[in-house]
């Protein structure tokens, strides 16, 4: 009765020495690549949501930055002078007088120097013009000649005043303080509506008939003595037609230096012309690339 029971004993522990063999292999299958067999077997026999996976970390995105192709940068043909220095003067800056001559006709009207009317100019009808003369009045019937004070105000068709004048007769002696006081009170209106700075300056060297040419950002007033043995004084203020002799854009745009260019490319450029690669210059394409 015995031997019967250990060779039981002995069947049982096998098989279940076996059973632990293949449940560990099947183990080791299911749970493999984090229970990816699992998960299929379990989907299989219809229940796929029995085990909860855990939310994957989120990802790190790497943004790379690719190197694009990069064309090479255009060239074009440049005469020498592009280059060279030129030695110009120094440029300087031109303040036109930028103001309505209509309106400064009507404030002198207003100051008493007459009836100036803003009138079409009998040399060019695309330029206006107004001006007055005013007589002192004579100090008796023996006096035949008087001191008078003549104002002309020229401007453009763009509202610029071009040229204020205004000329001093002094034809007596004892007219010479009122003449040269009006003067200044008209000069003084002019620089008042054009915004010259230092006003009061001219009007004391026009009140004193002291002579003198200032010029200011391309603008010239003056106050000069016409010869002859009566007094007679000029006041001018104008814009400077030419400031300077030799200007950058003269010298820069002269076509002898920069026309034509020679070469044989068959590069078109203005005007018809066709330019090609000079000894100074640069040219449109790499070197031995045919040019289109």
């Amino acid at each position: 009765m015995n031997v019967p029971r250990k060779n039981r004993s002995g069947k049982i522990f096998f098989l279940a020495a076996v059973g632990l063999v293949f449940a560990g292999i099947l183990a080791t299958v299911l749970l493999a690549n984090n229970h990816r067999n699992l998960d299929l077997l379990l989907t299989y026999l219809g229940y796929p949501g029995l085990i909860i996976k855990p939310a994957p970390p989120p990802q790190k995105v790497t943004i790379k930055h690719s190197r694009g192709i990069r064309l090479p940068p255009a060239r074009m043909v440049l005469p020498v002078y592009a280059f060279a220095n030129l030695k110009t003067a120094e440029q300087r800056f031109i303040r036109l007088i930028q103001s309505d001559p209509g309106t400064l006709c009507e404030q002198l009207r207003d100051g008493g120097f007459g009836q100036l009317e803003w009138t079409s100019s009998r040399a060019n009808n695309e330029n206006w013009e107004c001006s007055s003369s005013i007589d002192l009045p004579a100090e008796g019937a023996a006096q035949t000649v008087q001191s008078s004070l003549f104002i002309l105000i020229k401007g453009d068709g763009e509202n610029r005043v071009t040229s204020f004048r205004v000329k001093l007769n002094i034809e007596n002696t004892a007219d010479t303080a009122e003449v040269a006081e009006r003067a200044g009170k008209a000069a003084n209106i002019f620089l008042h509506q054009v915004r010259w700075g230092n006003p009061e300056e001219i009007i004391a060297k026009i009140q004193a008939l002291e002579p003198f040419d200032v010029s200011n950002f391309g603008s010239r007033i003056q106050l000069k003595r016409e010869f002859g043995e009566i007094p007679r004084y000029n006041f001018l203020a104008n814009q400077i037609s030419k400031p300077d002799r030799n200007v950058p854009g003269d010298l820069f745009f002269d076509r002898s230096k920069w026309f034509p260019l020679t070469g044989t490319d068959g590069l078109p450029m203005i005007d018809g012309m066709m330019a090609g690669e000079s000894k100074g210059g640069l040219p449109l394409t790499e070197p031995g690339t045919p040019a289109p």
